[in-house]
């Protein structure tokens, strides 16, 4: 992969193959979890395409952009991410629409892009927000992990599942590791939604069947951040991180839901809203 570019040259915000960029319906840019990076994505590329062209989000601090200081504020990664998405749509030749996808915490981070980049101009045709409660729920959850000594943080990181087993025992990567999860975690656990009109896309959420640490009661809340009805809610083998474990579903589910989101707004309408798959995952309200 390499950093997304079009006429006005090299975005730092995107990596893209190029293995959809000319065929794709609809782009999807990807939000990673705390502590993850653009990598996460790559098994994406080729399994959405060529309907899909996915983008995997560069954010400062990681990735090829590591040296820059990773955002600890919401509002200031988002109206960033914002401008820089925006640029980047604005530079390409060739205009399709575009969809965002969060897991965890980038799941708010994706929500409030997409309110971000819906003023004034429009935003995302589609947000899928994954195993996240939604802006408020989880603003109130917060736990004060942020602030611990660096054991006792990394400790707790760990437990919450937030680091691949065996990470710990690798002094060279828990430096690496550190500034950035630290970061994410003050990005999340100082988060504070503010008040503003609802997204005027469909939203869909995803989530883990056996994910312990986001209740499906709160899940039902996603509905209060958009205008669209119904929101469409899915659920997938695993827990939090079901991601690859349940890739054939989530790639079905995500062909569905995107397809419907690209397809031609009617006049005087709306974009259209994704719809339940008969033969896709489970869904629940």
């Amino acid at each position: 992969m390499s950093a997304g570019t079009g006429r006005d040259g090299p975005n730092p915000w995107v990596v893209r193959s190029g293995a959809a960029r000319d065929s794709c319906r609809i782009r999807l840019v990807c939000f990673p979890h705390a502590g993850a990076g653009a990598s996460v994505y790559r098994p994406w590329i080729t399994a959405l395409a060529p309907e899909v062209e996915v983008l995997p989000l560069v954010l400062p601090g990681r990735d090829s952009r590591w040296r820059e200081p990773a955002h600890t504020g919401m509002s200031g990664l988002a109206r960033a991410a914002a401008e820089g998405l925006a640029a980047f749509f604005r530079a390409e030749e060739r205009q399709v629409p575009y969809a965002f996808f969060g897991h965890s915490l980038g799941a708010v981070v994706a929500y409030e892009t997409a309110r971000a980049l819906g003023r004034p101009g429009p935003g995302p045709q589609l947000l899928v927000v994954s195993a996240s409660a939604p802006p408020a729920r989880a603003a109130a959850s917060s736990r004060g992990c942020h602030t611990l000594p660096d054991e006792e943080f990394l400790a707790e990181v760990d437990r919450l599942g937030g680091l691949s087993p065996g990470v710990l025992g690798e002094a060279e990567l828990v430096r690496l590791l550190l500034p950035v999860l630290r970061a994410d975690f003050t990005l999340a656990e100082t988060y504070a939604p503010a008040p503003g009109p609802p997204l005027s896309c469909p939203v869909a959420v995803y989530a883990g069947r056996d994910d312990t640490g986001v209740r499906e009661a709160h899940l039902a809340q996603w509905q209060e951040v958009t205008e669209v009805r119904p929101v469409v809610h899915r659920t997938f083998p695993g827990g939090h991180f079901y991601l690859d474990g349940a890739r054939p579903d989530l790639v079905r589910a995500l062909r569905q839901d995107l397809g419907a989101a690209a397809e031609p707004v009617r006049a005087g309408g709306t974009a259209p809203r994704p719809v339940p798959h008969p033969a896709g995952p489970k869904e629940f309200s």
